[in-house]
């Protein structure tokens, strides 16, 4: 659908580390080719370069898989350098290594910490937490790109997610291979963009194979694996004219921009490296800020993860909702299978 690979004469996001704040992301896959750093993990302050859940490992793979002999696919930015920040190793949330806002937060200072350009966050809280805030100011002010998800709006009806509905995170909703927006991808003011979200193709931990998913955090390496080619063509750009750039030359939405579905459109990576826009920044008018209000004091809060469709509680306060979906094929799996993590046999494509 979006066709990076027609970019990639000109920009491979070489030079650009992109972090990946997720359950971390498998070094070992071949389609990484040795661009996977130890990373950190914020639940025990170990390494992150390995995955037994498969979702960093999925959302990096759309980030930055290389094509190699045998398999059809391969990521946006097949050149970046992946961080792997592990936020979380658990989708129990009775458990230690479950996700909550302050690893979000501690996972975004640790990815600026680390060198990253662009930052993918395919999680969320409704929780406007002043340590998530602060975090995301403290990646704005040292020129690193922050992108976020958006929520599935079934699960979390109107209420703004963190750090997606921050100023100057990008928010990436979802859409299908026919460019519509997917009914659970949320509607809400903040939405920047839309990338695809629904039946997408990665790869996971543990071996070769490809893995099927759907789901907002999905959408979001798209984006960030275009802001990678972005920042390696676009050298003089700073964080905010990458966004600038990426907005300016989305595939805009039939609907007056900002679409609250689709934000300014599709994003476009092929555009996005090559059109010749007016200004300083390389893009147009800058949108107005947007942040949403803040909760309500009485407000319960959420924490929002996007691997797989199950509510469960933590002592009445936080939520953590797995939103998307993960198929893989049936080798061996080191989690429990009985989610709607459904292990599957795949077909190279």
């Amino acid at each position: 659908m979006l066709q990076p690979q027609q970019v990639w004469p000109l920009s491979k996001g070489e030079g650009v580390t992109v972090a990946v704040v997720d359950t971390g992301v498998d070094a070992a896959n071949a389609q990484f080719g040795g661009r996977v750093s130890a990373g950190a993990d914020v639940t025990a302050n170990g390494a992150a370069n390995d995955d037994c859940l498969g979702h960093g490992t999925f959302v990096a793979g759309i980030v930055g898989a290389a094509p190699v002999a045998g398999s059809g696919f391969a990521g946006v930015a097949p050149a970046v350098t992946i961080l792997p920040i592990r936020v979380a190793t658990t989708m129990d949330n009775d458990k230690a290594g479950s996700l909550t806002p302050k690893r979000l937060a501690d996972g975004i200072r640790r990815a600026v910490d680390g060198g990253a350009g662009v930052i993918n966050v395919s999680a969320g809280t409704t929780d406007q937490s002043p340590e998530l805030a602060a975090a995301v100011l403290y990646a704005e002010q040292r020129n690193v790109v922050v992108v976020a998800s958006v929520a599935n709006e079934k699960e979390q009806g109107v209420k703004a997610t963190y750090p997606a509905a921050f100023p100057s995170v990008l928010a990436v909703g979802a859409v299908d291979s026919a460019g519509a927006h997917v009914e659970t991808s949320a509607v809400a003011r903040y939405v920047g963009l839309a990338a695809p979200g629904k039946d997408v193709i990665s790869i996971g931990p543990g071996g070769p194979g490809h893995w099927q998913g759907s789901g907002t955090s999905y959408a979001a390496p798209f984006v960030a694996g275009t802001a990678a080619l972005v920042r390696a063509y676009h050298r003089d750009l700073d964080a905010a004219g990458v966004r600038d750039r990426l907005r300016a030359t989305a595939i805009p939405p039939a609907a007056a921009v900002p679409d609250p579905a689709l934000g300014w459109g599709t994003v476009d990576p092929v555009a996005a490296v090559t059109e010749v826009l007016p200004g300083k920044s390389g893009a147009l008018i800058r949108p107005p800020d947007l942040r949403p209000p803040p909760p309500a004091a009485t407000e319960e809060l959420h924490t929002v993860l996007a691997v797989a469709g199950v509510l469960a509680a933590i002592g009445g306060s936080f939520v953590l909702v797995w939103l998307a979906r993960l198929v893989g094929s049936a080798h061996r799996r080191r989690w429990r299978p009985a989610r709607t993590i459904r292990p599957k046999p795949t077909t190279e494509p």
